[in-house]
Formats: C-alpha cells, sequence, structure tokens
C-alpha cells in the first residue's frame, strides 16, 4: 500500500514515431517497458500514468507494475490523471482485477495538455521522472522536470525526446546509467537512489526553515521580553524612588502588576523555545494573571492596612512602597505559570479528540 514515504514516478513517452521510423524496435521498447515496470514495483515504488493507449510507454509500464505485485499489496500505488473528456478512453487492462491498485485523480475541465505539464510541479504530486521515446509532449515534461529539479531517468535504447534529455544529463552528471550498460533493474535502483537523495535534501531544507523560524521567533519574543521589563523597570522607578501622589499610586501598581505578569510570561516564551506561540498571547495572558494573582495578594493586606486608599493619605509611605513591590514579585511568576498552563491547556486541546453523542430518538 502506498504510503506518505512512496516515491511516485511519472511515466511518460510513446511509440509513434517509433513505429512509423523503425517498427521493427516496438516490441522491444514494449518488453523492456514491461522490465521498468516489474522493477519499480519490486522498489516500491509508485506510478502516476496519463494515457493507456497501446502506442503509449504507460500501458506497458502499468503492465509489468502490476504482474510484479504480491497479491493484495500495492494499494493506491498507481495514480491514473486524466481530463474530464478523457474520462471513457484512459482506462487500463488491470483495472478490472486489481482495481484497488489504481487511484484516478481528475483534471479539472476538458484539456489534457495544461494540466499534464501542471502535474509535474505539484509538490505533492511526482518525486521523479521516467521518459522513453516520445517526442515534443515527453521533450517539455523532461524539461519541466529538469527545471523543478526531480530525478529523471530517460531510457537512451531508443529514439525520441528521451534521448535527448538523456544526452543532456549525461553531459552534467558523471553517474548517469545508460540502458546499454545497465539492466531495467539497475536503472531503477539508481532512480529510486536518487529519490533518497533528493528526499533528504528536502528534509534538511525543511529543518533549516524551521531553525530559521524559531530563530525568528526567539528574536521577535525577546524584543517583547526587552521592552516589558524595561517597561517594568520604569514602574518601579516611580514606584519607589520616584512616587506619585497617593491618589495616583494604586494606578501605578495596577500598570505594574500587569507589566510584571507580562515580563513574566514573555520571559516563558523565551525559555520554552516554542515558535508556536505569539508573543502578544504571552503579553496579554500574562497581564490578566499578574494583574489578578497581584490583586488577591494585595487585598487581604489593604482590607488591614489601607496606606494609599485612605482618603486622608498624603504622602506614600515605605509600608505602600513594601506591598508595592512585593506584589510584583508575585505577579512575575504567576505570568510565567499562566503561560505555561495556557500551553499544556492548548496541546491538550489540539491532542484531544472532539466527539458528539447526539440525543436518541
Amino acid at each position: 500500500m502506498a504510503n506518505e514515504s512512496t516515491p511516485f514516478v511519472a511515466v511518460i513517452g510513446g511509440f509513434w514515431d517509433l513505429q512509423r521510423d523503425n517498427p521493427a524496435k516496438v516490441d522491444d521498447a514494449k518488453n523492456m517497458a514491461k522490465e521498468l515496470g516489474a522493477a519499480l514495483a519490486n522498489e516500491g515504488m509508485g506510478l502516476v500514468v496519463y494515457f493507456s493507449n497501446d502506442e503509449s510507454l504507460e500501458p506497458h509500464v502499468v503492465s509489468g507494475y502490476v504482474a510484479a505485485l504480491p497479491a493484495g499489496a500495492g494499494a493506491g500505488s498507481i495514480r491514473v490523471r486524466y481530463a474530464e473528456s478523457q474520462k471513457n478512453t484512459v482506462r487500463f487492462v488491470e483495472q478490472t482485477t486489481h482495481r484497488d491498485v489504481f487511484a484516478p485523480i481528475l483534471f479539472a475541465g476538458n484539456d489534457w495538455e495544461a494540466p499534464f505539464y501542471r502535474s509535474l510541479v505539484d509538490a505533492d504530486g511526482v518525486d521523479a521522472v521516467l521518459l522513453m521515446a516520445g517526442w515534443r509532449s515527453t521533450l517539455i515534461a523532461g524539461q519541466i522536470a529538469l527545471a523543478r529539479p526531480l530525478p529523471v531517468l530517460a531510457v537512451d535504447k531508443f529514439d525520441g525526446a528521451a534521448g535527448i534529455i538523456r544526452t543532456e544529463l549525461a553531459t552534467t552528471s558523471r553517474d548517469y546509467p545508460s540502458s546499454s550498460t545497465h539492466s531495467p533493474l539497475q536503472l531503477v535502483t539508481w532512480l529510486k537512489a536518487k529519490c533518497a537523495a533528493r528526499r533528504k535534501q528536502l528534509d534538511l531544507a525543511l529543518d533549516r526553515e524551521r531553525s530559521y523560524l524559531k530563530l525568528a521567533s526567539q528574536r521577535r519574543k525577546g524584543f517583547w521580553a526587552t521592552a516589558a521589563f524595561i517597561a517594568l523597570l520604569v514602574i518601579v522607578f516611580f514606584g519607589m524612588a520616584q512616587a506619585p501622589s497617593p491618589g495616583l499610586y494604586p494606578f501605578l501598581t495596577f500598570a505594574g502588576l500587569i507589566v510584571a505578569g507580562a515580563t513574566g510570561a514573555l520571559i516563558r516564551s523565551i525559555m520554552t523555545g516554542t515558535e508556536q506561540s505569539d508573543p502578544t498571547t504571552s503579553l496579554l495572558l500574562g497581564g490578566v494573571a499578574g494583574f489578578a494573582v497581584g490583586l488577591a495578594y494585595l487585598i487581604p493586606q489593604w482590607v488591614g492596612a489601607p496606606g494609599v486608599l485612605k482618603p486622608s493619605a498624603t504622602v506614600v509611605e515605605a509600608t505602600d512602597k513594601i506591598q508595592f513591590i512585593s506584589a510584583l514579585l508575585v505577579a512575575i511568576p504567576a505570568g510565567v505559570g499562566f503561560d505555561t498552563v495556557f500551553s499544556r491547556m492548548q496541546r491538550q486541546m489540539e491532542n484531544q479528540p472532539i466527539s458528539y453523542t447526539g440525543a436518541k430518538g
């Protein structure tokens, strides 16, 4: 059964020109196509095919491929791409006995040519290309595959566009195989190795992209955390060294609780190193946590000693400043803890399947 790690090979080519110019080689070409199909099946690779008429390469590769599959294996391993206008014309003989092996995928609209070329560019559609004989469309498809770039196995045993592509590839790759020195199995083994190497390159590129995004996220969080910490220092300065009037001191305290909680949450987000956590979310949730926990800490103290809350207060006493700085010290870990709890709840919600039990009638 095909899975995400299965490399899919687009099979492209045809024997129209070969039939006209050198008909004696047509049977040899069809037999080689069957051998290539069997080798692709044995190597665990999937197929992407477009035509089923006898002059095309695809039906002969498919014939060898299906014959080489173990009984009950290969579900979804042959993707059949065709336009709506081809619904009744693209059908392989093997579909009657191995229906589960084939996965038909329609092109939108009646035109086949433009979607055919675009299918070679789809990131999740084609992983490699097999070319044999053919002419115009095979030549264009080969150039698209080279530009992407995709691993391309161009068989040079027969005349046509595949030979042109093979000559071009051989000039840039010393180890490029030839059908005159390699068996069909060796050709396919080479193609699979190229697919594995390309997959490794893509994985490395993805890892580099993730590292870059993580670094960018950490820098953004660092900026927010620095700004919040500077704001906290300013509030501490005015709360301790340049205290405002008693009437404004509670508002300074409330602002300090919010900023302290936000600072704690932002520091926590930097320490965890998760790029999915948005700094503004940490800023908001940490601020709410710092304000709520800090206020809960201050209320019992204000009940016993109102301090600046008394209407008769004219100056900010030392006890008020001690309460102020103590509340900020409580708000910082509150922001840290709340951000941690929120992140954990979020992960649990993402992993928890949603179920619904309807009322029984």
